[in-house]
């Protein structure tokens, strides 16, 4: 039964009013009206905001595809990189060649070239990385150049617009008396293109500095936390000791193999090489026979060992070197940018911006070529202890190879046997 309320004389009765409905449609019908989220309000167009991952791959696809066309625009100058400053380095002075005659001899010659060219690649390609930054030698230098010159031949014209675009910003500001700051921060950009573009051999060898100087500082970094405590000396020591290790291992060992049938050459300088091998022709036999080409079949399988050996690593080595490329490049363009990117700061509404599209890229491509920079010389350490632990294991199994590879064939066998003969047979009507 339903109270109602006593009503008035000459007012008209009103059922439940304002009462809820207690039956179970009504309850759950509320349950899914809270259960509902907000809807957000709709952001006018062009105020979307893009994740940083969002703006950090286009910002490197967009290096990538600069990259490449300039690669394409510039072949002349691609292709001919500078000579480093410092010495020549032992890999560049070894000389890659086999004696012999014959199908073997000319495909384990073939594959020792191919495993020379790939650790020469590789060591190159990490060089470079660690002394240009390619961006600026191909496209940053001519271009500054050619800026400098036009300024030189334009100078009065550029300095009568840049006084008149100052002072007319600067009135605009003081006379108008804006609520924002965007005069400020235009007469601030126009003043950080102006020493740009009056300084820019400067400005350019300046950001590309920049993409250099930080592998250098991780790789003196990480020299410092070495195990071997063997590599010391500057940057230049280091990779050149690096580079030395590498292409003994992954080509001076296979080379000296095939050539003397031993190691022996492996840590002889390049230069002497030739004598070395006269002399121990003179005097071993063995010697002789491997260098004239009578071991074909051990050529072919030595060579085609020491190219699947140095294939993963080079192209490890490779594919680092180019992700250090473009977030070297990246790196470029944002230091040229910086100046200007900073001069917008002075209007606070920009400050996010600059923040999401400029400092927090900056950052990331720092953090990146140095994490590149790290992984490329664990790799050349991990290749090379690897290979040193491959030796120490042919050392001790130096003469007693095959003894143990039977041995352990007969206790595989052995093992094999007791297996079986603990395995139930199975005959119809149970087991035996």
């Amino acid at each position: 039964m339903v109270m109602e309320p006593r009503k008035r004389p000459g007012q008209p009765s009103k059922r439940n009013p304002g009462k809820l409905t207690t039956t179970r449609r009504g309850i759950r019908a509320t349950r899914r009206l809270t259960a509902v989220r907000p809807l957000r309000v709709a952001q006018p167009a062009g105020t979307r905001r893009h994740p940083l991952w969002t703006v950090l791959a286009a910002y490197l696809s967009g290096t990538f595809v600069l990259l490449a066309i300039v690669f394409l625009a510039l072949p002349q100058r691609a292709g001919g990189l500078p000579a480093p400053g410092a010495r020549t380095w032992d890999y560049q002075l070894e000389t890659v060649a086999l004696q012999g005659h014959g199908l073997l001899n000319a495909y384990a010659r073939g594959a020792v070239r191919t495993t020379a060219w790939l650790a020469r690649s590789s060591i190159e390609r990490q060089r470079d990385v660690h002394r240009l930054n390619l961006l600026e030698y191909l496209a940053g230098e001519p271009a500054a150049r050619a800026l400098a010159g036009w300024v030189g031949a334009n100078r009065l014209v550029l300095e009568a617009a840049t006084i008149a675009l100052l002072v007319g910003l600067a009135a605009y500001g003081v006379l108008r008396r804006p609520a924002g700051r965007e005069w400020l921060a235009a007469v601030l950009v126009l003043l950080a293109l102006t020493a740009v573009v009056t300084r820019p051999v400067t400005t350019t060898r300046l950001a590309g500095r920049a993409g250099v100087a930080v592998p250098n500082l991780v790789l003196r970094a990480a020299i410092q936390g070495d195990a071997s405590r063997e590599l010391r000396g500057g940057s230049q020591q280091v990779q050149q000791a690096l580079a030395g290790r590498y292409w003994t291992a992954f080509v001076g060992e296979p080379l000296s193999r095939l050539q003397t049938g031993t190691s022996v050459l492996s840590s002889a300088p390049p230069t002497g090489k030739p004598g070395i091998v006269g002399y121990l022709r003179g005097k071993v036999r063995a010697v002789n026979d491997w260098t004239i080409g009578r071991h074909g079949v051990e050529r072919s399988v030595i060579s085609t060992l020491a190219v699947i050996y140095v294939l993963p690593f080079a192209l490890a080595l490779c594919a680092l070197a180019m992700l250090a490329t473009c977030a070297q490049a990246l790196l470029f363009l944002l230091c040229l940018a910086g100046p200007a990117a900073l001069a917008l700061t002075a209007e606070p509404r920009w400050r996010r911006q600059v923040l999401r599209y400029w400092l927090l890229p900056l950052g990331v491509a720092v953090g990146l070529l140095s994490g590149v920079a790290l992984a490329s010389f664990l790799v050349v350490r991990v290749a090379e202890l690897l290979h040193a632990s491959d030796e120490y294991l042919g050392l001790l199994l130096a003469g007693s190879a095959w003894p143990t590879l039977a041995i352990v064939l007969l206790v595989k066998r052995w093992r094999r046997r007791r297996n079986a003969e603990r395995r139930p047979i199975v005959v119809r009507g149970g087991v035996a």
